[in-house]
C-alpha cells in the first residue's frame, strides 16, 4: 500500500494519563516532511462519534491513527468497519490488548512509524450483544478480575497482582449452555472466553490457535476450578485436559447462563452481569497497519 496522503489523527487526551503534545507535534512534523495532509481530532466524550464521522466525510482520509486505549480503538474501529480506510494504532492505554496481539510497541515513537507504514493486515471483529469486540471477551473469572481492578485503589502491576489474589478467592462456578456452529454443550464453568485473538493485553497467551483474520473465533471454557489446568491455560499451553478446558472454533456462539447471571467484559471493559451472550464474527471488517514481522498476523 502506498504511503498515506491524508491522515486523520484521533487523540484521547486522558488515555494513559500522559501528555500527548510531543506525539502530536511529532506527527505534524512528519506531515510536513513527508508531504501528507493531517487533521487532528481530540475526543472529549461529547458527540465524538458524530464528529469523527463528519471528519471522515469532509476530510476523506486514507489512514486514521488512533492514540488511546482499547476503548478508543474499539470506538474508531466500529466507525471505520467496512470503509476503505486503514487504521493505525498508537497504544496509550493501560492494557492495549489489540496492539499487544498485533506486535505493536508501547513506545509511541515506534508505533508512529508502524501506524504510518506500508505493512497492512486484515482484522476480524466480533459483534457481541450489540457491542464490537476485537480481541478477548469473557464471562466469569476474568470479568470479575476486571471489575475488581476497576474498583481497586492500587494501579499498575501491584494493583493487578493484588486483585488476582482477591479474585481467585471469590471464584465460583456457573452453569452454561454453549451453542456453536456445530454443537450444543451444557456444563459448569469458571470462565468462558470469546477469543478472536491469542492473548490478553498483559501478554498472557490464552488462545494459542487464535487468528485475527481467519473468519472464525474460539470459545474456550474451563469447566471447573482446577488450578493446574488454569495455570497451563494462562501460560498458553496447548496440551490441556479436555475434561477441564474445552475449545470450540466457530463463527457464531450463544452462551446462556442457566441458574445465575455471570459477570461479563469485552476487551477489558466491564459490562456487568448478564444471563445471555450472543456473538458472531465480522470477517475482514477492517485493515490495520502492523509491523513488518506481523504482516498477515495470526
Amino acid at each position: 500500500m502506498p504511503f498515506p496522503k491524508k491522515v486523520l489523527l484521533v487523540v484521547n487526551p486522558i488515555a494513559g494519563d500522559v501528555d500527548k503534545t510531543e506525539l502530536i507535534e511529532n506527527i505534524e512534523s512528519k506531515a510536513k516532511s513527508q508531504g501528507f495532509d493531517l487533521a487532528v481530532y481530540r475526543t472529549d466524550g461529547e458527540n465524538d462519534r458524530q464528529a469523527i464521522e463528519q471528519s471522515l466525510q469532509d476530510f476523506q482520509p486514507d489512514r486514521v491513527l488512533v492514540a488511546g486505549g482499547d476503548g478508543t480503538i474499539n470506538q474508531i474501529a466500529d466507525i471505520l468497519q467496512g470503509k476503505p480506510v486503514t487504521m493505525g494504532l498508537l497504544p496509550l492505554g493501560s492494557a492495549n490488548g489489540l496492539a499487544t496481539n498485533l506486535g505493536i510497541s508501547g513506545d509511541w515513537q515506534e508505533s508512529v512509524e508502524v501506524a504510518l507504514g506500508e505493512h497492512i493486515s486484515c482484522l476480524d471483529g466480533m459483534m457481541i450483544n450489540g457491542h464490537l469486540g476485537l480481541h478477548l471477551s469473557d464471562l466469569g473469572l476474568n470479568a470479575r478480575l476486571v471489575k475488581n481492578y476497576e474498583e481497586g485503589e492500587v494501579r499498575g502491576k501491584w494493583g493487578y497482582a493484588k486483585e488476582v489474589i482477591r479474585t481467585l478467592s471469590e471464584h465460583d462456578l456457573f452453569r452454561v449452555r454453549i451453542t456453536t456452529d456445530t454443537e450444543t454443550v451444557e456444563t459448569d464453568a469458571t470462565i468462558v472466553i470469546l477469543a478472536n485473538a491469542t492473548m490478553y493485553g498483559t501478554g498472557v497467551v490464552i488462545n494459542p490457535e487464535g487468528n485475527l483474520c481467519d473468519g472464525k473465533f474460539e470459545v474456550i471454557v474451563a469447566t471447573r476450578f482446577d488450578i493446574i489446568e488454569l495455570a497451563k491455560l494462562i501460560a498458553g499451553a496447548t496440551e490441556l485436559d479436555p475434561e477441564v478446558v474445552r475449545t470450540f472454533c466457530t463463527t457464531h456462539a450463544e452462551i446462556e447462563c442457566l441458574e445465575q447471571q455471570a459477570l461479563f467484559q469485552i476487551d477489558g471493559e466491564f459490562m456487568g452481569p448478564v444471563d445471555r451472550v450472543k456473538a458472531h464474527i465480522l470477517p475482514n471488517m477492517l485493515s490495520v497497519a502492523v509491523p513488518a514481522v506481523t504482516e498477515g498476523v495470526k
